[in-house]
């Protein structure tokens, strides 16, 4: 590790102070790199935010272990200071002030702090060349050139900017919106862009991306229209006819490729690929199974090669989403058991399952501190995001049980029946162990599981924990509804749907976890099992019906779900859930290192839980039952159950274009 995590792992030296104060207002200990270091020191780190949840924890679980001497606590308080701790905390610990104003004392430190942590790394690389002010446009300047390499005066046709922007997205680049928006600033002085939506464009990868499919049928009309001149360079309306096009450009039409591979973009239908170029077969339907085909190994392609380099959670995530859409494709090609696709998926699968576990044991932990701004990251962090939005009407839907590969499918199933719903996804983390009572129950308190160690055997006070946070957050109780034990049978309507004082709604569709739980013939089973409950239309008519009632609509899971077999049943320790099987939870912590010695198994670190609960984890894809036997369960720390989708569902406009 170099660069500005150097400059905070320095005051981290044994002799380690028992208690530790820091001031961290820019959140440079939520680094999931620093984090990982901290937790490799020893150093249990707690995140001060309410007096009286913090007096509690620290009389009933650290006070005595510090005075043993036998735990180092980090208390991190998100404020430029500690003085507002308890006195007798200060007189106890040692205080340290970190701050992103010491590491990059030039630049403007609203636009820094705005930044990844990816990002600081390559600006702490460069900011010795940085000659200006502190000024916002001169950062703006600087961070578009040297952190995301963007000589925005190049941009000056359409064919750049299309460039550009291919390489923005698909890399999923997020700019703080101060930098978006004197970018856009900057390319609206290009005569040759006036009229362009560059704001949509460039803020939007979804409003990109269709933009695009409409080019690329643009396009290959062209070619239809004049077939004997089937340049490379060819115009296409709408493009500045004095550049080439920029699906001329190599690197473009790599990424065209990877985007159609990957589902992005549609291969489209009614061209002869005789008249065309041969490197436009990816965007074309020729022969649905061999197109299919072909995309699958593209897939298998690129997973290889991004696994192997993964190195943050930004990463997996990324994987998680071509992985996903892989295994749907397998799923509904049907193919059969000795097909070479399917040998090569499944040695792909043990790769990331390999790769995966490793680096959820190692840095897994840094991610319950990471800021739900922009984007969420762990499932807890959703209704803290959600209030943060501050909508008029929310309605969280989580499909109980549901895996990304599973979302795709359900995705597909609803954009062939209803051509006016757009999806904003991202991937996130459920909590570990994986089951209902844990990251469910931390999606509804917006909380930690050590938070609710006196309910996380049970879900009962899920209700009253989702009023309680949106209390918290100045909406009265009143206004807010939680209903589950939806999705079964035919849409009727949602109760508290009919009363118009609801504001927000959490609701709870369970109907595909009992499918899931219930299948004899694995992922292939529950393929057939979602293509009839989608076609029922359940899940349709309410996403409609919640639009229709003025809702935000937001769609996750609380984990996925793995093809496991049985390696031996365990008799010791307390089942945390009759049909997961994947995961084993103990009070007793000597019974738990004992059981770990003698079966298979992996020892879970145990983040966020509370301290009498010790986690033992069942390997890749094995569960703890009878031998030979064949399930899906969860639990575990596969990618298939850790990462889910993250959904917002809105409509479009009567022309196609999405409302942003």
């Amino acid at each position: 590790m170099s660069g500005w995590r150097d400059r905070i792992l320095e005051y981290f030296q044994e002799p380690l102070p028992d208690l530790i104060l820091a001031a961290d207002p820019d959140g440079l200990l939520l680094d999931e790199k620093v984090s990982a270091k901290l937790s490799e020191k020893g150093i249990e780190v707690y995140e001060y935010e309410d007096p009286v949840a913090f007096r509690y924890f620290f009389e009933s679980r650290f006070r005595k272990e510090i005075t043993n001497q036998s735990l180092n606590l980090l208390v991190r308080v998100a404020d430029h200071s500690t003085e507002h701790l308890p006195y007798d905390i200060l007189q106890l610990g040692q205080t340290i002030n970190f701050s992103l104003a010491s590491i990059f004392p030039k630049l403007s430190l609203p636009i820094i702090k705005q930044l990844d942590a990816t990002d600081w790394d390559i600006l702490y690389q460069v900011s010795y060349q940085y000659l200006g002010s502190n000024s916002d446009h001169e950062t703006c300047d600087f961070v578009l050139r040297k952190v995301f390499k963007v000589a925005y005066e190049t941009i000056n046709t359409e064919a750049d900017l299309i460039k550009y922007l291919l390489s923005k997205h698909y890399r999923h680049r997020k700019y703080p919106p101060i930098v978006e928006d004197y970018l856009i600033n900057q390319l609206e002085k290009q005569n040759k862009l006036a009229g362009l939506p560059l704001e949509n464009l460039i803020k939007s990868a979804e409003f990109f991306y269709t933009y695009l499919q409409k080019q690329w049928v643009e396009f290959l009309n062209e070619k239809k229209r004049m077939p004997e001149k089937v340049r490379e360079t060819a115009p296409v309306n709408g493009f500045n006819t004095e550049s080439p096009h920029p699906f001329s450009d190599p690197d473009v039409r790599r990424l065209l490729d990877n985007l159609f591979t990957e589902g992005k973009l549609k291969p489209v239908e009614g061209y002869d690929e005789k008249y065309l170029p041969e490197w436009t077969k990816a965007g074309l339907v020729i022969d649905l199974l061999e197109d299919e085909k072909r995309r699958i190994n593209g897939m298998i392609s690129i997973l290889k090669d991004e696994v192997v380099t993964a190195a943050n959670h930004k990463d997996w995530m990324k994987i998680a989403e071509v992985y996903s859409e892989m295994k749907d494709l397998i799923l509904s090609l049907e193919l059969p058991k000795d097909d070479q696709l399917r040998d090569e998926a499944k040695e792909i699968e043990k790769l990331i399952d390999k790769n995966f576990a490793d680096w959820m044991l190692k840095f897994y932990g840094g991610l319950r501190n990471l800021p739900y701004l922009p984007q969420p990251v762990m499932l807890h962090h959703i209704p803290h995001y959600l209030a943060f939005r501050q909508h008029h009407k929310v309605a969280l839907v989580v499909l109980d049980g549901m895996s990304y590969t599973q979302w795709v499918q359900i995705r597909k199933a609803i954009e062939s029946k209803q051509k006016n719903f757009d999806f904003e996804e991202s991937p996130i983390y459920a909590w570990v162990p994986t089951i209902t009572s844990v990251s469910r129950q931390a999606l509804f308190t917006g909380e930690i599981p050590m938070y609710f160690a006196d309910s996380i055997d049970r879900t009962t006070k899920e209700p009253s924990a989702w009023e309680r946070f949106w209390e918290n957050h100045n909406v009265p109780k009143i206004y807010v509804a939680y209903e589950k034990n939806l999705g079964k049978g035919e849409y009727g309507t949602i109760p508290s749907l009919q009363q118009p004082k609801v504001r927000v709604a959490g609701l709870v569709i369970n109907a595909l976890d009992e499918l899931i739980h219930s299948s004899i013939q694995g992922h292939e089973g529950v393929y057939a099992e979602i293509k009839v409950w989608m076609k029922n239309g359940y899940l349709i008519q309410l996403l409609e019906d919640l639009i229709s009632h003025g809702f935000e609509v937001y769609l996750t899971s609380d984990h996925g779900n793995k093809e496991s077999i049985g390696v031996g049943r365990l008799t010791q320790g307390v089942l945390a859930e009759t049909r997961g099987e994947r995961v084993r939870i103990y009070k007793d912590q000597t019974l738990w290192e004992e059981t770990a010695e003698k079966y298979p198994s992996i020892k879970w670190p145990g983040a966020g839980l509370p301290k009498d609960h010790f986690v033992l984890l069942s390997r890749n894809n094995e569960a703890f039952i009878k031998e030979g036997e064949a399930i899906i369960g969860h639990g575990g720390i596969s990618l298939e159950e850790v990462i889910v989708p993250f959904v917002r569902i809105k409509k479009n406009n009567d022309n196609g274009e999405t409302r942003l």
